[in-house]
């Protein structure tokens, strides 16, 4: 086996059934790289929530009419999970409001749920009316090194 990234991309549309496909891959990608069954649960969380958080600031008209991009991959040091989607800002995932624990429209909020699940970096950025939401948990190196010497 390669250690190699494995990366995974996806089209989510806005149906709650799907949102529990999007833990289940990103669980996987975090059991690919080494995580704990308590990090990978908490990680998957982060991410679902935060997609449920990111969808009501789509826009509705255009091709990617209420869809998110996602991007899962599983690097040595890390899984990463990138959310993005054309439409409204999205500022409870900004560094600050993560820090300061700001509440979504949920209640808990993206900050409230990654903060909850320890999730080690958030990166957030728009460029050219496109936002993206990069959640990073680091996992030591230990995933991908292991699975191949087997």
């Amino acid at each position: 086996m390669t250690t190699d990234p494995a990366r995974i991309e996806f089209i989510v549309h806005d149906d709650h059934r799907l949102i529990a496909a999007v833990g289940t891959i990103v669980a996987h990608v975090a059991h690919r790289a080494g995580l704990t069954p308590q990090a990978e649960e908490g990680f998957a969380a982060a991410t679902m929530e935060a997609c449920r958080e990111t969808f009501p600031l789509v826009h509705t008209n255009g091709s990617r009419e209420g869809t998110l991009r996602l991007v899962a991959v599983d690097h040595p040091d890390r899984v990463e999970v990138t959310i993005e989607h054309m439409g409204e800002a999205l500022p409870t995932a900004g560094l600050d409001t993560f820090v300061a624990g700001a509440v979504g429209e949920t209640g808990l909020g993206i900050s409230g749920a990654l903060q909850g699940t320890k999730v080690d970096r958030v990166q957030y950025e728009t460029r050219e009316g496109v936002s993206r939401v990069t959640l990073i948990k680091y996992c030591g190196g230990q995933g991908l090194e292991s699975k191949t010497g087997a």
